[in-house]
């Protein structure tokens, strides 16, 4: 029986205890290495063509820039220096932002972006580079005195604890507070609001070019304390207090209309009835005779429950609907809204008419 062992050394190699073990491993360690060079290239190869990918984007979209401002469509040719810039960052693109953004009137985002192209070529030892770093330092100096600028007032004794500004929905820390800012022209909206008071807001107008406005947050006034609502509903009326209601005649309307309906089922019933009656007597078969006999029978009772529940409707109805011309009955907002039950019962031995309810 072959029996074999092996360690591994502090350089990461084996050490076989035989010579057939050692060229095995030898050959494992060079394919492990080959394997993770291929990985280290791939890898590579991907990032590279990513960053390839994102230049030629960036590249593309500074050229479309360019050829936008030459046309003179400013706004557009703003957003596609702005996209080139995030893909591929480069002095060059920034400086045409700066441009751009001058151009289109909105001067102090200018100013900012060339001071930020002239920090970051700053250092530069190539000619190139050092050229770009000069532009942007003249343009940056040529563009501030013509800045307007918005200062937003706190005047010490109208700061309230919490205090918070907005400008255009932006925050203003505090340490901006009293300070004539630079900003590009248009209409600012300028907001205060602080824990337990009212919220405050104002406009300003800044022109676009060598402007200087100003605007003061007053002190903010405590804000409406909302009046504690009772857990249990006022009533609008009380027990002692009754009010008079005049009473409906919607109520004593359906009975009528009800009884005429009872009475018209009764009649209906009854000639049933009648002419079962005669099929009945001509009837020669005795079983059949009798059924019909009671079928007829059963027909009168009904209509003769109907018409009887017809005429109590049509009197309660008369009654309630005389007794509701002028009186008025104390009631309270216990009292229950006027209800009524009508239940006809249908019986082989009997037919009839439940009327209830509350009025």
């Amino acid at each position: 029986m072959f029996v074999a062992t092996w360690t591994i050394s502090d350089d990461f190699t084996t050490t076989p205890t035989t010579p057939d073990r050692k060229h095995r491993a030898m050959e494992l360690m060079k394919y492990s290495k080959i394997v993770a060079a291929a990985v280290v290239a791939i890898a590579a190869a991907h990032t590279g063509a990513q960053a390839q990918s994102s230049t030629a984007q960036a590249e593309t979209l500074f050229r479309q820039g360019k050829d936008l401002m030459s046309k003179g469509k400013i706004a557009e040719a703003c957003a596609a220096f702005d996209a080139s810039q995030k893909l591929d960052p480069t002095i060059a693109t920034l400086l045409n932002q700066a441009s751009c953004r001058e151009k289109n009137g909105q001067l102090a985002t200018a100013w900012g972006l060339f001071l930020d192209a002239e920090r970051q070529s700053r250092a530069a030892t190539d000619a190139a580079t050092r050229q770009l770093h000069q532009v942007a330092t003249d343009h940056a100096a040529k563009l501030e005195p013509r800045l307007s600028t918005l200062t937003i007032t706190v005047p010490a004794e109208n700061r309230v604890g919490g205090l918070e500004i907005l400008r255009n929905t932006e925050p203003v820390e505090p340490g901006a507070w009293n300070k004539a800012l630079p900003v590009d022209g248009g209409t600012y909206s300028i907001a205060a609001h602080a824990p337990g008071n009212a919220e405050w807001s104002s406009t300003v107008t800044v022109a676009p070019d060598h402007d200087s406005k100003s605007i003061e947050i007053p002190k903010l006034k405590a804000a409406a304390l909302q009046p504690a609502h009772d857990a249990t509903p006022a009533s609008t009326t009380t027990d002692s207090a009754p009010i008079d209601r005049p009473r409906s005649k919607v109520v004593p309307l359906v009975l009528g209309g009800a009884a005429i309906v009872l009475g018209g089922v009764a009649i209906g019933l009854e000639l049933s009835a009648n002419s079962t009656y005669d099929k009945s007597k001509a009837e020669t078969d005795d079983a059949k005779q009798a059924s019909l006999w009671h079928s007829a029978n059963n027909k009168r009772n009904a209509g003769i429950g109907f018409g009887a529940a017809g005429v109590v409707s049509a009197a309660v109805a008369v009654w309630l609907y005389l007794r509701s011309g002028g009186e008025h009955e104390a009631t309270s907002t216990s009292t229950q809204a006027s209800r009524l039950i009508i239940e006809p019962i249908l019986g082989s031995d009997r037919a009839g008419l439940v009327v209830g309810g509350r009025y």
